[in-house]
């Protein structure tokens, strides 16, 4: 029989002969069964169940490697040797076990614990000098493995970021980098249910996904996406844990990776890391696609007019240029149906003989009529995505629909018309365009679209991605002087100061961008949401009602608390006015919301306050 020292040495051997193994890669299954043998071999011991110490909790070991966490559960005490109570009636019984070996590391940090069914040899050793040099040992073994084991993932989790980051960046198509993101992960991740979501809908992506949903998504996710960090989340309703990484660039967050894993499930900092690195690389890939796809379509767009700018000063009959730009529509649009009309002196409009014959039929003409009706009225072009029946008398079976004036001499002097009977065939790009190519000046509209897309810039506020003050107030003049009349919100964030001064203004910074991306959401396109400055926002609602206003505040006041992390109320002012001619009441309209708020927040803030003054001729 071995003596205690005898059976050190003889572990101590073995233990090496471990390590070793692990150093040559054996499979981690076979690392476990060879731990285990160790102490059937050394101890007599037939039960034994190991444990590993991870992100302070304690989990089977042979579970870990079996992908088994969600039918084992996680045992999440360090003074219960038997472990009672950590397991479901499903769970595998530890109820054999009589003894506990905890194994920590040279710093009296826990690293592994092991349940035994004790035998005489384990009780001899055990009550011997050598257990706790035993103990010791294996504390750092254990250590040592798992810091290869770590470098080792950690350099297969580099070998597989940059072979993704190569394809992101010998691509310009976003379904290619879109599926190797997700290919990617799912070969990482193994059974693990990977899921792309995009905040924008792609027509052309080869990759399945689906879009974000605010209203219906996990409270983790939504996180994840307005503030452009990884999240960990759970599912009830499907009852697994949720990773949530953003597939971000420097401009905006494009989507979310998702990852579900089964209940319990815990995502390592490795693998957090990963995820985190190789999203945000693929983020940044989209991004720079989405870049060269506009800069790529500018520059075609400005090839195109520049073309039928220098087409169009050649010597060209009337005639001529109307069949030139006849081809060029259908070449660059691709509309069932075109007509060209000019008007001359008092007579009836003209139709070019470049006019597709529908426009010939009564339906069409419905269409001209509308047309001729719509671009005097603008004194302008004319854009419609989804034109519905009851804009035209009688039937319409086309719902996208372009139409551009022919200025001469600062008159109209006719117009194109385009249209097709899929709804949003003509994108808006496409409208800019043709306005462009009818302008006979590629020059001057070039630079127009230039400085519109420059003063784009200048009226957003670029924190939070909202209307500027600026820009408010001439939009809302305009209104004044066409008649249109609205109602008109000013909100204040609730003790703002005190989130800078308890979270930092980063924290504050947030919650403002928490609180414009609300706004967005809960207006229509007519409408427009503005900062005011500080933690102060305006919403002017065109056209709206008084009853209509109100709504949309009660709302807000609702949702804020909910979206915004630290949780904050506001303080609404609402007003409306009636069409009126009345220049003073523009600024009138202003002091009587102020006013409306400064009294929701005298009078205890978070609360909705409506000014009596409504404003009419």
């Amino acid at each position: 029989m071995k003596t205690n020292e005898q059976m050190y040495e003889s572990i101590k051997s073995n233990l090496l002969d471990i390590m070793i193994g692990v150093m040559e890669n054996i499979k981690e299954s076979e690392f476990i069964r060879l731990f285990e043998e160790l102490f059937t071999t050394h101890f007599n011991i037939t039960k034994i169940e190991f444990f590993l110490y991870e992100d302070n909790q304690f989990y089977p070991a042979s579970s870990l490697l079996k992908d088994r966490r969600n039918r084992l559960g996680v045992v999440e005490t360090l003074t219960a040797p038997m472990l009672s109570g950590a397991f479901s009636e499903t769970d595998d019984p530890l109820d054999f076990a009589n003894d506990t070996l905890m194994i920590r590391n040279e710093k009296r940090e826990p690293v592994a614990m092991v349940l035994v069914k004790s035998t005489d040899e384990w009780h001899t050793f055990a009550s011997s000098e050598y257990f706790k040099k035993f103990q010791l040992l294996l504390g750092r073994l254990i250590e040592t493995i798992k810091g290869y084991q770590s470098l080792h993932t950690h350099s297969q989790n580099y070998q597989s970021l940059l072979e993704a980051t190569k394809t992101f960046n010998s691509t310009m198509e976003l379904g290619v980098i879109q599926s190797r993101l997700v290919s990617t992960i799912s070969k990482k991740f193994g059974a693990i249910q990977v899921e792309l979501i995009l905040s924008q809908e792609q027509l052309a992506s080869s990759c399945p996904y689906r879009l974000f949903d605010y209203s219906n998504e996990l409270p983790s996710t939504v996180e994840a996406f307005l503030s452009g960090e990884l999240t960990l989340g759970k599912d009830a309703e499907n009852d697994c844990e949720v990773l949530s990484a953003p597939v971000k660039g420097m401009q905006g967050t494009y989507g979310i990776l998702q990852l579900s894993a089964p209940c319990h499930y815990i995502f390592s900092p490795l693998q957090k890391d990963f995820v985190r690195n190789i999203s945000e690389s693929a983020g940044h890939a989209i991004e720079n696609t989405s870049l060269y796809d506009q800069s790529h379509r500018l520059i075609h767009e400005l090839q195109l007019v520049n073309e039928v700018s220098k087409k169009l000063t050649e010597r060209l009959t009337f005639e001529e240029m109307i069949t030139y730009i006849y081809n060029r529509l259908n070449e660059t649009f691709e509309p069932e149906e075109v007509a060209i009309v000019y008007f001359r002196d008092e007579e009836a409009p003209v139709l070019s003989k470049e006019t597709t014959s529908y426009f010939l039929t009564q339906a069409g003409g419905r269409y001209l009529e509308y047309a001729e009706s719509r671009v005097r009225k603008e004194n302008g072009a004319v854009f419609i995505a989804d034109l519905k029946n009851d804009d035209i008398e009688g039937f319409t079976p086309y719902r996208s629909l372009m139409i551009a004036p022919i200025v001469i001499s600062e008159k109209i002097a006719g117009y194109t018309l385009l249209i097709h009977t899929e709804k949003y065939h003509f994108t808006f790009e496409d409208f800019k365009l043709v306005k462009a190519i009818i302008s006979h000046s590629s020059l001057a509209l070039s630079n127009s679209a230039l400085r519109e897309k420059l003063q784009d810039l200048a009226n957003k506020d670029q924190m939070t991605g909202l209307y500027a003050r600026g820009y408010l107030d001439r939009h809302m003049s305009s209104a004044f002087k066409k008649g249109i009349g609205g109602a008109f919100l000013l909100l204040d964030v609730d003790d703002f100061k005190q989130v800078n001064d308890q979270f930092g203004h980063t924290v504050g910074d947030r919650v403002l961008k928490q609180t414009a991306e609300l706004l967005k959401e809960s207006i229509s396109d007519h409408d427009i949401a503005g900062r005011w400055g500080g933690e102060e926002f305006a919403v002017y609602l065109s056209g709206a009602t008084l009853v209509e206003g109100e709504r949309l505040a009660k709302q807000l006041l609702l949702k804020m608390p909910q979206i915004t992390n630290p949780s904050v109320t506001v303080s609404i002012g609402v007003s409306v006015w009636a069409p009126s001619t009345n220049k003073e009441t523009y600024q009138q309209l202003f002091q009587n919301t102020d006013e409306a708020l400064y009294s929701a927040k005298s009078g205890g803030k978070n609360q909705i306050i409506v000014s009596e003054s409504v404003l009419a001729e």
